[in-house]
């Protein structure tokens, strides 16, 4: 039994863990981050689709970057919407490479790196909190004091919630991503280009997708929501199943070769009504429904989230006064608007509109909307430009429809 003391303890090492071990170090706190895989190549489950703006917003360098990209397709049951850009509109990130790298800048800053170990228990006693870590390999525990925990561990919330504690009502959702390599005439045809797909043939109550990766290398994925649906019917397809359907029947490689297959589900609370501070844990990312449940940039809304917490820690251990109940407010004032629109949206998309009804809304938004405003709309969630177009198009069909009725 060993026993060791850190300001703070951050449960996670994906990008939200990471980027809070990142900035708690940097401002000086002795902090360790735990990480349950002995390398982070491991459990590499993310597609890391982003627009070009989290580059510098996090200062990230390119070595993580595993491609850039300039065009989107949406693909639906019967036909598929090209958008195109002159110039890149974002980047496909290694996420293994991501996470290392903000595991590196901690360490650079004097933080300390846990691989290998799994979260077992807490317990509070006074004013710190006592840390259960069990080795992986040897099954030795180790226990860890500290003034705080962070809960990085995504949509489980290990550490929030005690494992018989009850937590608040969720949607689930799950996915399947392989890792293929490509002949060089297939990958070209995807090198620059994010594919999306919806609809009964390529999904299952959610979205599929292709991504390029550095040359000859595609991501190809799945993920379903667990929602009831009117307009589907029972089914023995899989997100797995799905994903090899598009392989074999869609991107038709002449030949491939499968790197890696993972997997993960996503656990959301509607209207982010999650547990954000309680008994010396402050929760982060997933944990607190950072990913938007429509899609989009998951990795920027969990390191942001991150970047918010950091503040308030550090006003804490600065004052001595709790102020994570502000966290919470304020992560709400900044969010929940457009978590809330997107959940809307997500729920007609995935489980009530047919296939008919998607084709439909997709054809209008190709007819009607830029490049620009398709990616504000899936990766920043912002509206204001989509909304204006389709009240000025509802408004002039109005105005044509009395003009004749005059007539």
């Amino acid at each position: 039994m060993q026993e060791e003391k850190y300001d703070v303890v951050i449960i996670g090492g994906g990008p939200a863990g990471g980027q809070a071990a990142r900035n708690l170090s940097q401002k000086g706190y002795k902090t360790l981050l735990v990480e349950r895989y002995k390398s982070f190549n491991d459990n590499n489950f993310s597609s890391a689709g982003m627009t070009l703006e989290p580059l510098d917003e996090f200062n990230l360098p390119d070595n993580i970057i595993g491609s850039y990209w300039k065009d989107i397709t949406i693909q639906c049951t019967k036909k598929g919407y090209d958008w195109f850009g002159e110039k890149p509109k974002g980047v496909v990130l290694d996420f293994g490479k991501l996470r290392q790298f903000l595991a590196d800048e901690s360490v650079s800053s004097g933080g300390e790196v846990l691989m290998g170990h799994k979260y077992v228990q807490k317990r509070v006693q006074n004013s710190e909190v006592e840390v259960d870590l069990i080795d992986q390999e040897t099954a030795v525990i180790k226990t860890i004091k500290t003034r705080l925990v962070i809960d990085a561990t995504g949509p489980l919330r290990k550490v929030m919630y005690d494992s018989k504690e009850e937590q608040p009502k969720m949607d689930v959702g799950s996915g399947t991503e392989y890792l293929i390599e490509v002949d060089q005439v297939t990958y070209d045809k995807y090198k620059e280009r994010l594919v999306f797909f919806l609809g009964h043939k390529w999904t299952l109550k959610g979205y599929s997708w292709i991504f390029p990766m550095e040359n000859r290398i595609l991501k190809v994925g799945s993920g379903r929501t667990h929602l009831k649906s009117k307009n589907q019917e029972n089914t023995d397809k899989s997100t797995k199943k799905i994903t090899e359907k598009i392989i074999k029947e869609y991107i038709q490689p002449q030949e491939y070769t499968l790197i890696d297959v993972h997997g993960g589900i996503l656990r959301y609370c509607e209207g982010l009504n999650d547990t954000y501070y309680k008994n010396g844990v402050i929760a982060i990312g997933d944990a607190i429904s950072a990913v938007n449940p429509r899609g989009g940039e998951g990795i920027r809304y969990a390191m942001q989230s991150a970047d918010l917490a950091s503040d308030y820690i550090d006003s804490y251990f600065k004052t001595g006064k709790e102020n994570f109940k502000e966290y919470e407010k304020k992560w709400k004032q900044k969010k929940l608007l457009k978590w809330r629109l997107s959940e809307a949206s997500s729920k007609r998309m995935y489980s009530k509109y047919s296939d008919e009804q998607i084709e439909n809304r997709v054809d209008f938004f190709q007819q009607n909307f830029s490049m620009d405003v398709l990616v504000d709309s899936l990766f920043n969630f912002k509206y204001n430009k989509m909304v204006f177009r389709i009240f000025s198009f509802l408004w002039l069909k109005l105005k044509y429809k009395f003009k004749k009725e005059e007539f």
